[in-house]
This record gives structure tokens, sequence and C-alpha cells, in this order.
């Protein structure tokens, strides 16, 4: 007993020496992350501010001579003159004077009213065009609905006016445009989505230390593995020693990643640190068990495996959203066992079920089916590197 826990301890030991000497294990799972975090926050920081920080929009409304419209102005009136912060700040003017204020940037849109109801917007090909854009967007939005509306109660009003008044009633009600609905304490900002990608990466690149354990346990493939083939001490120990010290020094860099968003970079995760963690911790051993499962694979070269680990990590990466934001749903509406079983979902939509819904049955199944795949990874990497027998070295 004494003397497997003596070979257990000093396996874990030479486990985290030889990590921290190894700096392209390092790079990809300590820096990279915190090289690209860094660059999403500078690409992705004025985008965030610009859609989510909401603001009055400045608006002109222009009347045709001899136009009325009072279901429009009722409208315009309903959206400038909310009890808190109105969605448009409206001036009525002539054309002239309209043109004049939107060529001046001190408006975003006009509203020309006549026999039908247009939209003008400036062209966005100044510094704000973010901003812009996403404003002429919500006037196209109220226009496009305005436009829905009145179909629906002229129709209405030609076949069934008895009903008129009821339908007229209803839609007042249902006019309340400013009204902001709070569904959860977490960040709503969808940029953070890029974020918990970025963790799902570093938590699968840990894969190439896993990796490495088993390529080390092989007499065939590697010196150190013959040495620990002959070696009288007990395999399962030194193997368990090493992948638990891999995990745990893995982990320490995913940490390290994590601190740095969130208290350098500020990203805002929407739930508690140590549930952060957690879900990292979970996400390490999936990533360690995938490397420790490849490593085991047969004769295959070192760069073949690594070249497999990186190739997968990216995959399941990309499909996760990483790279283009709606991957993920289109990949949900392709095939939704895809979704499934990719663990780079699976992290990334544990912190996102976090951040939305705080800790519910979908977070915890997420977890379970991680840690599901992950023991189906170690046990058959276990079985193809268990002791074997060996003609030659």
């Amino acid at each position: 007993m004494r003397g497997g826990l003596f070979l257990f301890l000093h396996e874990f030991k030479y486990e985290v020496i030889r990590v921290l000497r190894q700096k392209e294990e390092l790079f990809w799972v300590l820096l990279f992350p915190v090289i690209l975090g860094t660059m999403f926050h500078f690409a992705f920081d004025n985008l965030s501010n610009a859609t989510e920080n909401f603001h009055t929009i400045p608006a002109a409304v222009c009347l045709e001579e001899g136009t009325e419209n009072e279901a429009f102005e009722n409208v315009m009136h309903l959206l400038s003159d909310e009890e808190k912060q109105p969605l448009l700040e409206l001036t009525y003017t002539d054309w002239d004077d309209a043109i004049t204020l939107l060529e001046g940037n001190r408006i975003r849109g006009i509203f020309k009213v006549g026999e039908d109801v247009t939209l003008h917007c400036a062209s966005n090909d100044n510094a704000n065009a973010t901003t812009l854009a996403l404003e002429q967007s919500i006037l196209e939005t109220i226009l496009r609905q305005y436009r829905t509306n009145a179909g629906i109660i002229t129709d209405i009003a030609r076949q069934s006016p008895q009903k008129l008044p009821d339908i007229i009633s209803m839609a007042e009600s249902n006019a309340d445009y400013g009204t902001a609905l709070t569904l959860t304490s977490g960040n709503m900002d969808s940029i953070v989505q890029y974020y918990f990608n970025l963790i799902a990466m570093a938590c699968l690149f840990t894969s190439f230390a896993g990796a490495y354990i088993a390529m080390h346990h092989q007499a065939n493939l590697s010196a150190l593995g013959a040495r620990k083939c002959v070696s009288p001490g007990s395999k399962f120990h030194s193997v368990a020693a090493q992948l638990l010290s891999c995990l745990l020094s893995q982990f320490f860099c995913v940490a390290v990643n994590v601190l740095y968003l969130v208290y350098i970079i500020k990203v805002d995760f929407g739930t508690s640190l140590p549930l952060i963690l957690l879900t990292s911790l979970i996400g390490c051993i999936l990533g360690v068990s995938f490397g420790f499962l490849i490593g085991s694979i047969g004769r295959v070269s070192e760069p073949v495996k690594n070249g497999i680990m990186i190739s997968v990590s990216l995959l399941c990466c990309f499909l996760s959203g990483l790279m283009i934001d709606n991957m993920r749903m289109a990949v949900e509406s392709f095939c939704p066992l895809i979704n499934d079983i990719n663990p780079a979902v699976l992290i990334s939509d544990s912190f996102l079920t976090l951040n939305i819904y705080g800790v519910t049955a979908r977070y915890g199944a997420n977890l379970f089916v991680l840690l599901l795949i992950a023991a189906i990874f170690t046990g058959s990497g276990c079985l193809m590197i268990r002791r074997k027998t060996y003609a030659s070295l």
C-alpha cells in the first residue's frame, strides 16, 4: 500500500514538472486563449456598446399637404410619449427641413406620410455605421409593423365593421414598444457567447496533455514507455497519478483564462465564478480524456495524433459558433444529434444556461453527458494501453 502511494505521489509530482516545461502545451491552453480573448475584446467592445446601450432615436415626420393619417399619428404618439425613456424623439417638419436635419446627422430617418407611409434614411458610411444601422433597422421594423397592423385593421373594417372597436382597443393595449422585460439578471449581450466558446476551446486543447500520457505509456511508441513497461510498479497507479496531475495543471491554465476574462477584460459571464470554474473543470476532464483516447491509438505517429486533436477540437468549436455565431442554430436545424454530442456545444451551452436560467436540469444534463463521454474516452484509452507483451522493441 505504501509503495503504491509513493509511486502515485512520485508520478504526480513529475507530471506537474513536465507540464510546466512543455511550452507548446502551455501556449495552446494558457496563452492562445488569452491572446484570442484580448482580440475579441477589442473587436467586439464597440459593437457591444452600440447594440446593447439603448437610447432614444431621433426621427422626423413629414406630412404631405392636405394629408391626414390619424392611425399613424397615434402610433408615433405612443412611441414618443413613454413615461420612462421613449423609443423615438420626433420632429414634425416639412420635407426640406427634414432633409437638412438628416444630412446634418441630427436625425436617423424621415417618415413621409402621404397616401402611404415611407421611410428615408441616411447612408451608413460614417464612423458610427454600426450604431446607425441598428437605429435604422429599428425604424424599419416600426414601419413594417405599422403597415402590417394597418392592413389587418383595413381588412376587418371592410369585412366586419362591428369588430373594429375591439381590434383597435387590442392593438393599443399591445403597442408598448418601450417596456423592457428582464428575463434574468444574467448578461443578455449576444457577444458573450464567443467567450463561452473560447473557454470551451481551451478545455478541448487540454487534450494535448492527455495524449502525451497515453503515448508515453506504450513501449512501442517511446523509450519512456519501454522503461515503464518493464517497471515492476503498477501501471494503474502510474496512469492514474499522471492523469490527475495533468487534469489539475490543465485546469489551472484554463482557470487563469477565466480569471483574465472576468477581472482584466471585464467579461460578464452572468453567473457566479465558482459555477464558471466548475463547468471549466468538467470541460477539462473531457479534454484530457479525449487526448488520452487519441494518444492510445496504435502506432500512429505523434504529429498525426496532434493533427487529429487540433482538427477535431477546432471543428467542434466551429460547429458551436466560435467563428460564426449562428452556426450552432444551423446545425440544430440540420442535425440536432451533432449538438447533443459535440463537447464544445455542451460546454458553451452550460455557460449559456447558467447565464440565462441558472442551475437547472438542462445544466445538469450537459455536465452529465460531458462526464459520460469522458468516462467512455478514458475507459477506451485504458483498454488500449493496458499491459502488453512485445516480441521486440
